[in-house]
């Protein structure tokens, strides 16, 4: 049955030629009123997004999942492509076409990974050590992923966090702080690897984005 849903409503012929698509099927569920868990099938999956389906559909455009790839569990936010109805078995599902809005620059390593056949790895131990302290680090993985990049670049910029190499997740946690005049405060902790056998550098700082994606560290 999923392979006719796969078929139908599949990427178009121009998505298929410049990004690597894998079909395969995969655990994915969507996420209602911030913790509810609704479950669906992942058909398909590319650089740009993804193909699920689901018996009961978000009823929005933009709408939060998590999925599970190569034993890694991963929380993105979406925006529906194209959507549709069909009758399988007597059951109405729901087929959703669906982008990439907000993905964390870790989780969407392991899509490209995960898309091309490489191996899904973990190669920094610090990076690992953070993860299993706060594994829902939501704050930071929401985020969009040029709003991501401006973070880096800013703690970058004050000596507080190293600059990633390629493959290697960035060293730091982050919690939202609310929203205060419209503007988004993250509590953010982040690591400078010690060198020569010494400790590492801690920092804890609290970082104000607004509406437009400008990020400022406040302290």
């Amino acid at each position: 049955m999923f392979n006719e849903l796969t078929k139908l409503f599949g990427g178009q012929r121009k998505e298929r030629r410049h990004s690597p698509r894998k079909k395969a099927r995969f655990n994915i569920s969507w996420v209602k009123n911030g913790n509810e868990l609704i479950p669906g099938v992942g058909m398909e999956m590319s650089l740009n997004g993804l193909l699920m389906a689901t018996k009961t559909p978000p009823g929005v455009p933009d709408f939060d999942i998590i999925m599970e790839i190569g034993g890694r569990k991963i929380r993105t936010r979406l925006h529906t492509a194209r959507s549709g109805s069909i009758i399988r078995e007597n059951q109405q599902w729901t087929v959703i076409g669906a982008t990439y809005s907000g993905i964390a620059a870790d989780d969407y390593d392991a899509i490209v990974r995960f898309c091309k056949d490489m191996p899904m790895e973990v190669h920094n131990r610090a990076a690992a050590e953070l993860a299993a302290m706060d594994k829902s680090d939501d704050a930071y993985r929401m985020l969009p992923m040029r709003v991501q990049q401006h973070v880096l670049d800013a703690l970058i910029r004050l000596g507080r966090l190293d600059m990633p190499q390629p493959n290697q997740q960035p060293l730091l946690r982050m919690s939202s702080l609310g929203i205060q005049a419209g503007k988004h405060r993250l509590a953010v902790h982040s690591r400078i690897a010690g060198g020569h056998g010494s400790d590492p550098q801690q920092f804890d700082s609290v970082i104000v984005i607004d509406d437009s994606g400008t990020v400022k560290v406040e302290s």
